[in-house]
């Protein structure tokens, strides 16, 4: 009798919720009023006849059995626990008995809780990591990151609900018997998230590093890739032989064929190195004047040792360093207050074009793009097709091309590690108005980013330890910072023939230097024509890319901000 005691002394509404649902427990209340039950035995295993049916109920609570044919746990059940409870409630007066009891639940609630808290804190992580996957695990990383996290609610049970995915999680001890509403018996995918939230919430688990040892990455066929590997350094290694001078037209053809053979093998980086070294030798074919032999052969070399790198790999998680993926893990963000900056229209060297639309988080200071772009590898013709007037993501009512001068908040938004955000239709966008003459770009809005003094600007952006940059290197997918530069004077830019670049000196107010450098192609030509009228009388303030080459500092502008554009008292 004593055992029966101590295991219904612990139940109350939740917990009968958490094994059931609201309804049943209200049908169960319902039933009572109307009579017709009573308890037959309270041995090891009590029964209880309640309408007609044989109750069972065992310990733990959870695995009580009734005479209906109801699979999981019924009214009947919940009405016999209810009974059970009452009969080992004592007797006396009704108002003592209501105050005995509600101080009984209060203490036993309590201690519930702490047993089940335990258990939570007692399950394996790599067990969680198993169940949830490394997207859903690099999801709640985001979600950490970004302060988004789930209504966590403690009584006799726990609660979670996860409000973007509708779900909701009771976690009961037993935690084999917590209940979801995906209505899944074993351990699914909420379950093991909603204990792993405990986890985090409890500090049993550290938030850093969650992702880390997850054991679910991406699987190749290892000898495939190496024949592959081997293919590719014998193409290499043939043209190296053969020589410039006697390319064949044919070889274009053979190399689209080796990038479709390695997105074939899921090695999306080669994908994209084969079709930007078939864009330089295309170039050499068409006489073009940015073609530039050592540039050519600096892509041979760097695939032809890439390919030597695939083929010692020794297991997957070191070809998948290599081979890159087609599709970037976006995590969540949250909230992002956006101020839209400037747009770059471009043309890979691995057959994309498109738009990229750079903003500044009013809240961080962090940049973060969005980037709308479509294969040409397949079409070499120029499409007339205006993509600015097409309609902007996240359910804007304006097209790409105001999103350069657009605020706008948005929710639920998923950017991957390079800050690139995705056009996910969990995010949704709210238009607050734009940037015009009247409310103009102000030093508050780039503050961080805003350089006068080139020296603070190597110091900060190159120079510091943790922003260290390599020479310029279209093909490594490296970030190069975006910074904001007021010169004090300028050198008139010039074109260099031989080279097919336009160089332009920027100086501050102690003489130093930053190189704007500009590469000749057809979709440069205008901002080529812009940057040679700039003088000294009109000099505007420049956004652009930051990098090092041949030991001097040097920025490809983005767009330049005139007088008019920006707050006079700000900049």
């Amino acid at each position: 009798m004593s055992d029966w005691d101590a295991v219904l002394s612990a139940v109350d509404d939740d917990y009968l919720v958490g094994i059931s649902n609201k309804g049943i427990l209200k049908r169960a209340y319902k039933d009572k009023e109307e009579g017709g039950y009573r308890v037959v035995s309270a041995d090891e295993e009590a029964v209880v006849e309640v309408g007609g049916e044989t109750v069972r109920i065992k310990n733990p609570l959870a695995e009580s059995q009734c005479s209906c044919p109801s699979r999981s746990i019924c009214r009947h059940v919940v009405l016999g626990i209810i009974v059970l409870k009452e009969e080992f409630a004592g007797a006396g007066s009704e108002e003592d008995c209501v105050s005995e009891q509600a101080e009984a639940t209060a203490e036993v609630a309590g201690v519930s809780l702490e047993v089940l808290k335990s258990e939570i804190d007692a399950y394996p992580l790599q067990s969680l990591k198993k169940v949830i996957g490394v997207k859903q695990m690099q999801n709640i990383a985001g979600q950490i990151k970004s302060g988004e996290k789930p209504e966590i609610v403690r009584t006799s049970i726990i609660t979670v609900r996860f409000p973007r995915q509708d779900m909701t999680v009771k976690l009961i001890s037993p935690l084999e018997y917590s209940s979801c509403t995906c209505h899944k018996k074993e351990m699914c995918i909420h379950k093991a998230a909603a204990i792993l939230w405990c986890q985090i919430e409890d500090k049993v688990v550290a938030a850093e590093g969650l992702v880390e040892g997850s054991e679910n990455g991406p699987s190749f066929d290892i000898e495939n890739v190496k024949a592959v590997a081997r293919q590719m350094r014998e193409f290499i290694e043939e043209l190296l032989n053969t020589g410039l001078s006697r390319t064949s037209p044919d070889l274009l053809d053979y190399m689209e064929r080796l990038a479709i053979i390695c997105h074939n093998a899921e090695l999306a980086r080669f994908e994209g190195y084969w079709r930007s070294l078939r864009a330089g030798y295309e170039k050499y074919m068409k006489r073009a004047a940015s073609f530039k032999a050592q540039k050519l052969v600096e892509q041979l070399t760097r695939l032809y040792c890439r390919a030597g790198l695939l083929m010692e790999a020794e297991d997957s998680d070191a070809v998948a360093a290599l081979a890159g993926e087609f599709r970037s893990e976006y995590m969540p963000v949250g909230r992002l207050d956006l101020l839209g900056i400037a747009m770059e229209s471009f043309v890979s060297g691995n057959g994309y074009a498109g738009e990229t639309v750079y903003f500044l988080d009013q809240n961080t200071k962090e940049w973060y793009t969005y980037t709308a772009a479509r294969p040409t590898f397949y079409d070499s013709s120029v499409r007339k097709r205006r993509p600015q007037r097409e309609q902007a993501p996240w359910g804007l009512p304006i097209p790409i091309g105001k999103l350069s001068i657009a605020k706008i908040h948005l929710t639920g938004a998923k950017c991957d590690s390079r800050k690139r955000l995705s056009s996910s239709q969990d995010t949704k966008g709210e238009y607050l108005g734009e940037r015009t003459k009247v409310n103009r770009l102000g030093l508050e809005d780039i503050k961080g980013w805003y350089y006068d003094d080139f020296a603070r600007l190597f110091e900060e952006q190159i120079s510091a330890p943790k922003n260290w940059l390599k020479e310029q290197d279209s093909d490594s997918g490296q970030d190069i910072k975006l910074v904001f530069v007021r010169p004090e004077y300028c050198e008139k830019a010039y074109f260099s023939e031989t080279e097919q670049r336009l160089f332009m000196n920027l100086y501050d107010k102690m003489g130093r230097e930053l190189i704007v450098e500009v590469e000749y192609s057809q979709k440069e030509s205008g901002g080529i024509r812009y940057l040679e009228r700039i003088t000294n009388e009109k000099l505007p303030c420049f956004l652009g890319k930051l990098y090092m080459r041949d030991g001097r500092m040097r920025m490809y502008p983005i767009t330049v901000f005139e007088k008019e554009e920006l707050d006079e008292d700000g900049i």
